[in-house]
């Protein structure tokens, strides 16, 4: 069974395009009047001729109604609804975590974490907007490289905050890793030439409008001293189409990976998933976890 859902001005026109993609074989699932005035029409048309067409529509549209709500409820973008749809692919038999967890993993891309099996590179830089919550995720990746038996060493950039030295003091004695400190980019490639050979190198920065272009050039001349690969983190929750655009001016700064925060208090996805598509960022996770279908 594929399914596909087909955007356009009216019913006459999405019609048209299911025809002429899916063929005059294919059913409707779904018509949906959109807020702009457009409609969206999900179709689907049987793949195997053995299957019982009625049964294998039924289960299509099941999963489809499914995909739709939850795809609503996480205020995901138009787009990326119908790009996660047409990759869940054959979706007779399965049920809809199933689908949409097929769809996510040929979608999204998942990396191990530091200190992870496997993992390579050993120095990282987390970078984000203000407030995203670099220093406690600095210090739980040190935390995490700590109970799989790995050294780690802490830098902060950030010497303006009393308080962001402060956090940074407390989380490194409590984990027992050395904390450095450094304002610039000479200062930070001595701190990283410094640490031991055999130690992960965490860098934690201040808060970046990604908007700012001088902000963008100070983050870049950081980056380009410490030899670092880069680490967006990004809260949860946040609006999908304003998180897209924030992982895209990062992602051209360098960043490669995504973590997400706050997590445990947010209720809404959409905005990472549209900052992890848009920005091309590959998502931590530990490795013996398998990607999760956020449903």
């Amino acid at each position: 069974m594929r399914m596909r859902t087909f955007t356009a001005g009216s019913l006459p026109e999405a019609m048209e395009e299911v025809r002429q993609l899916l063929g005059p074989e294919a059913a409707i699932l779904s018509t949906e009047e959109m807020k702009d005035g457009r409609v969206r029409v999900t179709a689907a048309v049987d793949s195997d001729p053995d299957d019982s067409l009625s049964t294998s529509l039924g289960a299509a549209a099941r999963t489809a109604q499914t995909f739709q709500e939850a795809f609503s409820y996480h205020r995901l973008p138009d787009d990326l609804q119908e790009h996660f749809l047409a990759a869940a692919g054959d979706v007779a038999g399965l049920s809809p975590d199933l689908a949409l967890a097929g769809a996510f993993e040929e979608t999204l891309r998942f990396a191990a974490m530091p200190g992870d099996s496997g993992n390579r590179g050993r120095t990282y830089i987390l970078v984000g907007p203000p407030g995203a919550g670099k220093t406690s995720t600095t210090a739980k990746l040190c935390a995490r490289r700590l109970l799989n038996g790995r050294k780690s060493i802490f830098i902060t950039l950030d010497h303006e905050s009393a308080g962001a030295r402060e956090q940074a003091e407390t989380y490194a004695k409590a984990l027992k890793t050395p904390l450095r400190r450094a304002n610039d980019p000479d200062s930070l490639l001595q701190a990283v030439t410094d640490c031991p050979a055999d130690h992960g190198i965490l860098i934690d920065t201040i808060g970046v409008n990604p908007f700012d272009d001088q902000e963008c050039t100070e983050l870049m001349e950081l980056r380009e001293a410490s030899g670092a690969e880069v680490v967006l983190v990004l809260p949860a929750g946040g609006d999908s189409l304003e998180n897209a655009e924030i992982a895209q001016a990062f992602s051209a700064i360098g960043a490669r990976y995504l973590i997400a925060s706050r997590i445990d208090t947010a209720r809404r996805y959409g905005g990472l998933l549209a900052a992890s598509v848009a920005g091309e960022l590959s998502s931590w996770e530990p490795a013996s976890a398998p990607p999760s279908a956020v449903a």
